[in-house]
């Protein structure tokens, strides 16, 4: 994951709706979330080193400066048998509170965005606490499929 750009504001795109970290929160593929994806990105760059097996479980498409590209947040597991969670937004913190009365405006991000990032952060939460992931979650790697063979 490298970070890519700045401005944009782009809906969240979920590409792996099975995967541990969205579990509960009841998305299939290709639901997204308005705005979450913003005011700067990360995406899986190939063409850079990029960790063995990363699974990409997010990719939003956009349009920064001009320039078409995609956002994702993705997993993999080190050696040590550490997990490692992306989420490739800027959001992702400030989404915690989209919709509640303590923070209302939020990019204009809702209450079901809130719910979204809430639940995926306890998720990731737990089974980092529980630790080690790879044990238990380990990655499915999936950027070749994404963006060809160089991944």
């Amino acid at each position: 994951m490298l970070y890519e750009g700045y401005p944009v504001d782009a809906p969240y795109v979920v590409h792996r709706p099975e995967h541990w970290a969205f579990e509960g929160t009841g998305v299939r593929a290709g639901d997204s979330f308005p705005h979450l994806v913003g005011v700067e990105y990360d995406r899986v760059t190939p063409e850079a080193p990029t960790p063995e097996g990363i699974e990409i479980v997010a990719h939003s498409p956009l349009v920064c400066n001009g320039t078409a590209s995609h956002q994702d947040s993705a997993y993999y597991t080190v050696p040590s048998g550490a997990g490692v969670f992306a989420t490739g937004t800027m959001r992702w913190v400030e989404a915690l509170m989209a919709g509640t009365d303590e923070n209302g405006a939020n990019h204009g991000m809702d209450a079901r965005t809130g719910r979204f990032v809430t639940r995926v952060t306890e998720n990731i939460l737990r089974t980092f606490a529980a630790g080690p992931a790879a044990e238990t979650h380990p990655a499915h790697g999936n950027a070749p499929e994404i963006y060809g063979e160089q991944a």
